[in-house]
């Protein structure tokens, strides 16, 4: 039993040493010794150039306190959801065209009590600044996430 215990260790010794000698075939790695070329800059040209080009997403040119007091505003809290206590977030996506105009508004999360669709017409008739890339202006998607408490708010419109 001893003889068979002793030939076990020593082929597995043998087997860990040989292991870290040879190249790792099994992996397909093989060590190479080249030295890589840096590519050379071409004199005479200006590499001190930013290439970044100022991005800005579509905002609201008032201001985003101002966006929340129009929205606020434009809606009539139901009695029932003052009653229920509703708090949540209604979260609507439009898309701002090349001009500003609200296109497709549509509600993703809904608080309810008919709140989603006032905040939905409420969007649609505003004008954004569009999203640009450079100075060039494109269509843009915006998801906004609008806190609706209907208690602060049906005395706010009071």
């Amino acid at each position: 039993m001893k003889l068979v215990i002793l030939n076990f260790l020593f082929l597995l010794l043998s087997g860990l040493l040989t292991a870290q000698t040879e190249n790792n075939s099994s992996t397909g790695f093989k060590p190479e010794n080249k030295d890589i070329e840096q590519k050379k800059l071409e004199p005479g040209l200006n590499y001190n150039v930013n290439f970044d080009v100022a991005n800005h997403e579509a905002f609201f040119a008032a201001g985003e306190d101002s966006l929340f007091h129009y929205l606020y505003k434009n809606i009539q809290i139901p009695q029932a959801a003052v009653d229920a206590n509703l708090a949540g977030i209604a979260m609507i996506g439009f898309q701002v065209n090349f001009d500003g105009k609200i296109q497709g508004a549509y509600s993703i999360g809904k608080v309810g009590f008919g709140i989603d669709e006032q905040l939905v017409s409420a969007i649609s008739a505003l004008v954004f600044s569009p999203a640009t890339q450079g100075n060039t202006p494109y269509r843009s998607e915006v998801v906004l996430e609008i806190p609706v408490k209907a208690v602060y708010l049906s005395n706010m419109n009071k």
